[in-house]
């Protein structure tokens, strides 16, 4: 089973493909594109997909609301963009890469530990202003993120600064320092880390 905070809708279905009979499906849906709806399809126990050109009638089972197969992506696209998963993507985005330079301070010292991975949810929540975002949501989102080099991360921390916000860079300086803080020792890639971080956010651009 997905974690609820992953599931898009849970909608019932029935479904035939070609000449096939056709059957009713319950279906927590965690993924879409334009074709396929995927998800944990109850009646198998198990992750599935199915093609939306092959669904006879859908409806969401918590609403009772019937969708048109072909307004479906288009339904699913804005249900997505109410749950926590959209708002957690955002500090994946290039023009503000919140979690690359979290998950650069966490992984310099070769390893993120559990202790620096409870911190980095927590500071999520607090970025996103969304209570709704799981531990297990943001330990995804941070595998998903690619390591940053010393260089693109400076990068990156330059381009919060550009952004000219002040309680962004107060909250990226605060986890920083808790991240660094669940260790007895810091390593010197995370002191030099956290004083061009504090030294760069000292200046306006």
């Amino acid at each position: 089973m997905p974690d609820s905070a992953d599931v898009i809708a849970k909608l019932h279905i029935i479904y035939q493909r070609g000449t096939d009979e056709s059957t009713r499906r319950d279906v927590s849906v965690t993924d879409f594109d334009p074709f396929t709806i995927s998800g944990h399809c109850h009646l198998r126990g198990q992750y599935r997909s199915f093609r939306i050109f092959d669904i006879r009638e859908c409806y969401n089972t918590t609403t009772g609301e019937v969708i048109e197969k072909d307004s479906l992506p288009t339904y699913l696209h804005a249900l997505y963009q109410q749950s926590s998963r959209y708002t957690l993507e955002r500090l994946m985005q290039p023009e503000f890469p919140v979690l690359g330079i979290l998950a650069y301070i966490a992984r310099a010292d070769g390893q993120v530990r559990a202790a620096e991975r409870t911190v980095i949810a927590a500071a999520c929540k607090v970025f996103t202003h969304d209570l709704r975002i799981t531990e297990s949501q943001a330990n995804d989102a941070l595998d998903r993120t690619d390591t940053l080099g010393l260089h693109s991360f400076k990068v990156a921390v330059g381009r919060i600064n550009k952004l000219g916000d002040d309680a962004v860079k107060r909250k990226l300086i605060a986890a920083t320092r808790t991240i660094i803080g669940t260790q007895k020792n810091v390593t010197p890639g995370e002191q030099e880390a956290l004083d061009y971080m504090t030294k760069r956010f000292a200046k306006s651009e």
